[in-house]
């Protein structure tokens, strides 16, 4: 065999640079916005309790529109991305979540503020998964869990400027601002997409939309979606709703942080987590590439994400929060589980299998964002705090449903 038979084909690094750039860039720009404006209200929380009057089930329904809108948009959304295609219908979207973002600058009350994060959660619903479509089509398969975790680290770096620096700048602007702000970088990144990203024929854009929705069938009649969709439901589930929302007046009440610790904590868990996305998505490559089957990673990895959520119900203490690091550094696994579902599927359903999959993931993470809300109100609210035992249940009550989960995968994908 020619010794230059193994090299590599002239200009791949260049081709590699170029979709980076007009592929890659556009949808983890996106993406960045999307992640921060789901995790912005653990900081703003204090802001819009004090200035709304809210409840705890008030602000966890508040903030989890976000996910009911965005889990309400995934089927529909499915059958535009085989149609028209990920650039398409990711940038018109994004021109809702600025809408969104403009509604809170001028709402007044919970009622307003409540359709512009419902909006918000619109506009941001294919921003995941236009990319790991587009990804699919433009990468080599073995290379997309890597791309897809850099595209979640770019979203992590989304959720620190949610903490730290919109915390910090909470002292010289109002919370009203930061979403002006955001309204104009959604535009920009509408733009990005729409202009830079290379076009491609869809191969199901002669399809009807009566066609395209029927593939909805194949996909949720597989008994493997539902084992690998229901575990990564009720992990990614509790993770957002976490992640989002409650862990910020977790810190609060269980662990006595003050306002500024807060945010400076909840910089150093989305560090955390924006690494853990890089760290992970390499380990899950070089696993992969060295024969090793992604669903023995992902039960490992389930498994450690598991055990760190029962030592952060349960454990308390000094433990808590290096636990909370190591949760944020795993993540959820996602990446694996979109890889082995965009395997199990022909490649013309790849959009309606990422949206029917994450129906599976934001369905759940509106109840469960409102749900703790719920079981937190059944406390008495002390000088403004909520009881360490109402976290405690709530955080419980999910840990057994992921402990069911876990048992059906194991036992359904041996």
């Amino acid at each position: 065999m020619p010794a230059q038979s193994s090299a590599r084909p002239p200009g791949a690094d260049a081709l590699q640079l170029r979709l980076m750039a007009t592929v890659w860039l556009p949808f983890a720009c996106s993406y960045f916005l999307s992640y921060g404006l789901r995790n912005v209200n653990a900081v703003l929380a204090p802001d819009l309790t004090r200035e709304l009057a809210l409840s705890a089930a008030d602000l966890g329904l508040l903030t989890s529109a976000y996910f009911f809108t965005f889990a309400l948009a995934q089927l529909p959304a499915g059958v535009l991305l085989d149609r028209y295609g990920s650039r398409r219908v990711n940038a018109a979207l994004l021109l809702v979540a600025a809408a969104g973002c403009a509604l809170h600058l001028v709402g007044r009350n919970f009622v307003e503020l409540s359709i512009g994060r419902a909006l918000v959660g619109l506009g941001v619903s294919v921003c995941l998964m236009s990319a790991v479509k587009a990804f699919a089509q433009w990468l080599p398969m073995a290379r997309l869990p890597l791309a897809i975790n850099l595209l979640l680290m770019f979203g992590g770096l989304g959720a620190m400027v949610a903490a730290g620096p919109v915390g910090w700048a909470l002292d010289v602007i109002s919370w009203r601002a930061v979403f002006g702000i955001a309204a104009a970088m959604f535009v920009a990144a509408s733009a990005f997409l729409y202009f830079v990203v290379p076009d491609r024929r869809e191969a199901s854009a002669g399809d009807s939309f009566l066609k395209l929705a029927a593939g909805f069938a194949e996909i949720y009649s597989s008994p493997r979606f539902w084992r690998l969709g229901g575990m990564m439901a009720v992990i990614a589930g509790t993770f957002s709703a976490v992640h989002s929302l409650w862990v910020g007046p977790w810190l609060r009440d269980v662990g006595g942080l003050g306002r500024e610790q807060v945010v400076v904590v909840l910089t150093g868990f989305a560090l955390a987590g924006t690494i853990g996305f890089a760290a992970t998505g390499a380990v899950f490559d070089w696993l992969i590439r060295h024969g090793v089957r992604p669903i023995r990673v992902y039960k490992f990895h389930t498994g450690i994400s598991i055990l760190s959520f029962a030592l952060i119900a349960f454990g308390g203490g000094a433990l808590a929060l290096p636990v909370w690091v190591v949760y944020f550094f795993l993540g959820s696994g996602g990446s694996l589980v979109l890889t082995m579902l965009a395997r199990a599927f022909s490649a013309d359903l790849t959009g309606r299998v990422n949206t029917a999959t994450n129906v599976l993931i934001f369905g759940p993470s509106f109840f469960v964002q409102w749900g703790i809300g719920v079981v937190l109100d059944q406390w008495p609210v002390m000088e403004g705090h909520y009881a360490a035992a109402g976290y405690q249940a709530a955080f419980g009550a999910l840990l057994a449903v992921q402990l069911v989960c876990y048992a059906i995968m194991l036992i359904g994908e041996r």
